[in-house]
């Protein structure tokens, strides 16, 4: 199968464009586009996914952000739908907002600008696009990952900040599983067509999170709890607000927040990856890099 693919150069696409080309088919990458169309996919095509994006925040623009997760989706949209390929879309659970458990059918409530973005993409996709598959994987983990960086390197400093106690839940997932997904998401599988949250199989507070990166460091960490008014407080203050807080993270950490994966699990997905496996990978692959 000659499978089109966009954002391969990306965190998540690499690990699709790898599992892809280990199941035997062909990948055709896209490359970029900063208008975020085109008119015509190339011939002989199969299959489309797309795992391209632009995550809010870093300085990136609203023009960027629509660009990236709506004009480029629902032009793919519109060329699979005018050929009859299929069309794998990866979205995420923060479409349904800040919540927990929330399901494929829990209605629309973006936080921030990213879901906002990819709930009109959502939209548009599911009211134009027939032949089509939306994936949502969780709070997306790694070797290779730099967006999540920043939070084993507060592990490795030895001290790790907590909202409140650090209750907050999050499913943490594997970049791996969501490569399997995506297989699993191809014309006559078990996912193909529909809906589905993709998640690691547990549910972990914030500072388990930290605990099992911790342990995959072989060192240990001290927890600072810190009362939820503070970091309300700090964010009042605007341009004086403490580097690296924003109110998403604190949404993030502080909050429940992870998706219901039953629907794929019921379909026969079932995560081959728990966290403590993925914090060694992701820690040794920092290691090699120097950045450890």
């Amino acid at each position: 199968m000659n499978v089109f693919l966009t954002g391969a150069s990306g965190f998540i696409g690499g690990y699709i464009k790898q599992a892809v080309e280990k199941a035997g088919h062909t990948v055709i990458t896209h490359s970029y586009s900063k208008q975020g169309t085109f008119s015509k996919l190339p011939p002989g095509i199969d299959l489309v996914v797309n795992s391209a994006g632009r995550l809010g925040g870093q300085g990136a623009t609203d023009e960027e952000l629509n660009t990236a997760n709506v004009l480029l989706p629902v032009s793919l949209g519109k060329q699979c739908e005018k050929t009859g390929i299929h069309l794998i879309h990866l979205s995420t659970p923060g479409v349904t907002g800040l919540s927990a458990n929330a399901g494929e059918k829990s209605r629309y409530d973006p936080m921030g600008e990213y879901e906002f973005t990819k709930v009109e993409a959502e939209k548009q996709l599911i009211s134009n696009c027939l032949e089509l598959t939306i994936l949502r994987p969780d709070f997306v983990f790694g070797p290779g990952d730099m967006h999540k960086f920043p939070l084993f390197r507060q592990v490795h400093k030895g001290w790790f900040p907590l909202v409140g106690s650090g209750s907050a839940r999050t499913r943490p997932t594997d970049a791996r599983d969501v490569a399997d997904a995506v297989l699993m998401s191809f014309p006559g599988k078990a996912l193909s067509g529909g809906i589905y949250n993709i998640g690691g199989p547990d549910v972990l507070t914030v500072k388990e999170v930290a605990q099992y990166i911790s342990v995959a460091m072989g060192k240990s960490v001290r927890f600072l709890p810190i009362p939820r008014f503070v970091f309300r407080t700090a964010l009042m203050f605007g341009p004086l607000c403490p580097k690296g807080l924003s109110k998403s993270r604190y949404q993030l950490f502080g909050m429940d927040r992870f998706c219901n994966t039953d629907k794929a699990r019921n379909k026969g997905f079932i995560p081959a990856r728990s966290f403590g496996l993925t914090a060694v990978d992701a820690v040794n692959w920092y290691r090699e890099q120097r950045l450890l």
